[in-house]
């Protein structure tokens, strides 16, 4: 009944998350991999080849570093999607886009219902733009976007929707993109609360993120701002919207200092200066150790 569509880095997911998978999905069910582990697509142009291979009616977008800690989720995918008005459903987004170029979660106005723990280096941490403050207490919730960590859409949206290809390459805001392409059905966004998986990395903010949101901002223009499952004033607003202009902005000058830092790092110079200081490098770690 769903078909599982992964864009994977390697040639195959791994074991331990298939196995998660039969063991807690409850319904019958593909997996649709993508090798790109010789990076031959766009998370774009990689989901698109995954729904032209998909047989089932749900798809269900996931990365391959998350597991599932919730029986018979797959079930419960199903459950959301009896509602004709539901377009797509995930585990944390949010409730306001703004006109302001940024990622969902800068915006503040963030839940996330199945999506309550990562671990990084072993640890376990509470993200804190995941907090419940919107969707405590219920099953789901209405938002503008989802995010791209896991995200389920009925099969037969896709004879009017599509990944955009065209515009975006690499792999950011493919999640935002497809969700405001089903807002434009007058289909809603769901985060719900009701399966919850755990993610195992934060993500990559460098320039081409910069670049993919300007090129996504530029593209919904004419449609933002969008609110969805919350009352925000008109003065909360333009708050949020001088915040995330100002986050933006920081955002764009430190990735673009660390592209610069990773050419200088790459440059003939830099490599011959790290060659001819080694030697001084082992005195010194000799001295020190004396």
């Amino acid at each position: 009944m769903i078909s599982i569509i992964v864009c994977s880095r390697n040639q195959d997911i791994p074991e331990k998350l298939k196995q998660n998978i039969a063991k807690t999905i409850g319904v019958e069910y593909e997996l649709v991999v993508i090798d790109n582990s010789k990076n031959n697509y766009s998370i774009f142009s990689a989901y698109n080849e995954g729904v032209r291979r998909a047989k089932y009616p749900y798809l269900c977008f996931m990365h391959d570093d998350i597991l599932y800690h919730t029986e018979n989720w797959g079930k419960r995918v199903i459950e959301h999607f009896q509602d004709d008005k539901v377009g797509a459903i995930g585990t944390c987004g949010t409730h306001f886009l703004p006109k302001t170029p940024t990622g969902w979660y800068q915006t503040k106005v963030n839940s996330g219902g199945g999506l309550q723990r990562i671990k990084i280096n072993g640890k376990e941490n509470i993200r804190k733009e995941y907090e419940l403050k919107y969707i405590k207490n219920k099953r789901s919730i209405q938002a503008v976007v989802v995010d791209g960590l896991w995200f389920c859409i009925p099969t037969k949206l896709f004879e009017q929707i599509k990944f955009d290809d065209k515009t975006f390459n690499g792999f950011h805001c493919y999640d935002m993109d497809i969700c405001l392409q089903i807002r434009n059905l007058d289909l809603q966004i769901k985060i719900i609360s009701d399966i919850l998986i755990e993610h195992f990395s934060l993500g990559c903010f460098d320039i081409d993120w910069i670049k993919n949101t300007n090129l996504f901002f530029n593209k919904w223009k004419n449609s933002l701002p969008q609110v969805a499952g919350v009352l925000l004033s008109e003065e909360e607003l333009k708050a949020r919207e001088e915040i995330v202009s100002e986050t933006f902005v920081w955002m764009t000058a430190y990735a673009q200092s660390q592209k610069e830092l990773e050419n200088i790092r790459k440059s003939k110079a830099y490599l011959i200066g790290k060659f001819l200081i080694k030697p001084f490098s082992i005195v010194k770690n000799i001295l020190y150790k004396k």
